[in-house]
């Protein structure tokens, strides 16, 4: 029985079990000290290095380790350089043979600033098993020839801060032809992403903060090409931005915007991206994609409420906020009153730190006009239909505070969510306590008592399960 086999089987029992199996012969208790020598876990392949000076390993040892592996399998391999010793050579030798262990995933993150000047990532180089990449403030190789070199199990790459231009991530794309999910965070040097949409094996496309990126547009033409599913977007504001409209129906989308739409443009701005929702199941959206919602129905015109008026699948919303003032309530309540969810189970609302209050300016006084009546206290006057969130289940409020407004968010979910089996509030200072809010009304007071007391409203100072879909697109990782 070959050493590969011998400890695959030992991976399969738990922990104790594989000790206790390593002591029955000298072959297994050879095979699981080879596999402890060479830094393994409870797993023989997967493998976690992280270099720091003066901690071994070093660089020189980790090299020594991978040799000594010669070739044999690996599942999974992470490498996070945090130390300036390594030499340039001493890394393009790990990965080369980290390559030759058929490695399936790969995570290569440098957290030294020297080590990432001298540093360059060469993707041909890697693994041809590859299945998942994963590059974190890494410089990828300029010098490029993709057209022999296809990476055919390749379907996930994210790349975090990395140094890539357009041509070198065209090229990495067309050299994967089964590549479903690339994930561009913090990728300052591309500009022109619009491509990924005729990608046909593509099904999750996932952009943030990418500085450079001033359009994502899927051409009228091209839409019958676009096999994209699940669309993630966090940025500024694009004034080009047009997703498919017809021959693609997304089953869960992302839009997050920086800075405020301007108002005359939220009619073809809805058009050209939430147009087609009929089978949408999870939305995120931000405070200022919610202004759309309100100025749309506020307008009153038939056409224009009829366009919010299509998520009728749709089972779990997350609203970032940026600011918690009555405005930002109030556009909450209209997207709730007018684009008719009536399956939404969950409900994940992240209001916004301290720190973020003054980010967004000042609407103008003729925006303000057309929001939902306010009255001389900032509060809202109208409330909505009892049916309007009767099916939700859970609710999960994160930076929750003592803030009049996110409190009337609190007691508004409390009375009108008759299926509500929870309401997590998330308050990571300890910046919330329900017993001592300033001029709550005695009803009100009795209302989260009564949750409390039930475990309908629980409070908790960390962020635990459940986590929304797009979680990670807003995690900073």
């Amino acid at each position: 029985m070959g050493d590969d086999l011998m400890l695959e089987i030992l991976t399969l029992l738990p922990l104790k079990s594989a000790i206790r199996t390593a002591a029955v012969s000298k072959e297994w208790s050879r095979v699981w000290k080879l596999h402890l020598q060479e830094g393994g876990g409870a797993h023989p392949f997967v493998r976690r290095y992280h270099l720091v000076a003066r901690i071994e390993p070093s660089p020189k040892q980790l090299l020594e380790l991978l040799e000594r592996r010669a070739g044999r399998r690996l599942h999974r391999f992470s490498l996070i350089v945090e130390t300036s010793v390594m030499a340039a050579s001493c890394f393009n030798s790990c990965l080369d043979q980290v390559a030759k262990c058929a490695v399936e995933d790969l995570h290569v993150e440098l957290r030294n600033r020297t080590a990432r000047n001298k540093f360059v990532f060469h993707f041909r180089w890697t693994s041809r098993f590859l299945a998942r990449l994963s590059l974190r403030r890494t410089n990828v190789s300029q010098s490029v020839d993709y057209r022999t070199t296809v990476f055919s199990n390749l379907e996930v790459i994210r790349l975090y801060e990395v140094g890539i231009d357009d041509g070198v991530l065209i090229k990495m794309v067309s050299s994967c032809p089964v590549l479903r999910t690339p994930d561009l965070f913090y990728c300052n040097r591309l500009s022109d992403l619009t491509w990924f949409f005729l990608e046909k094996n593509l099904r999750t496309l996932t952009v943030v903060e990418c500085a450079q990126v001033r359009e994502l547009d899927v051409w009228p033409f091209f839409e019958q090409d676009c096999s994209i599913r699940s669309f993630r977007y966090r940025g500024p504001f694009l004034w080009i931005f047009y997703l498919p409209r017809l021959a693609v129906v997304f089953n869960d989308l992302c839009i997050c915007y920086n800075d405020a739409i301007p108002p005359d443009v939220c009619s073809e701005w809805f058009d050209n991206t939430l147009f087609n929702t009929s089978e949408l199941t999870v939305l995120t959206i931000c405070s200022n994609t919610l202004q759309v919602v309100s100025y749309l129905t506020d307008a009153g015109v038939h056409a224009e409420l009829a366009k919010v008026a299509n998520f009728q699948k749709l089972k779990e919303l997350q609203l970032i906020t940026f600011e918690m003032k009555a405005v930002n309530l109030a556009d909450i309540y209209a997207f709730l009153n007018n684009c008719h969810c009536p399956i939404l189970e969950s409900l994940f609302v992240q209001l916004p730190t301290e720190k973020s209050y003054d980010v967004i300016e000042e609407l103008p006084e003729d925006v303000l006009e057309n929001l939902p009546l306010l009255d001389a206290h900032n509060d809202v006057i109208e409330e909505l239909p009892e049916n309007v969130v009767e099916n939700l289940k859970v609710v999960k409020i994160t930076n929750s505070s003592s803030d009049p407004i996110a409190v009337l968010l609190v007691l508004f979910l409390l009375r009108k969510a008759n299926s509500l089996s929870e309401l997590l509030l998330v308050a990571p200072n300890g910046q919330l306590n329900v017993f001592d809010i300033p001029d709550i009304q005695q009803a009100d007071r009795l209302l989260l008592d009564g949750a409390l007391a039930s475990g309908k409203l629980v409070l908790k100072l960390e962020n635990t399960a459940p986590y929304p879909l797009h979680s990670d697109v807003f995690a900073e990782l």
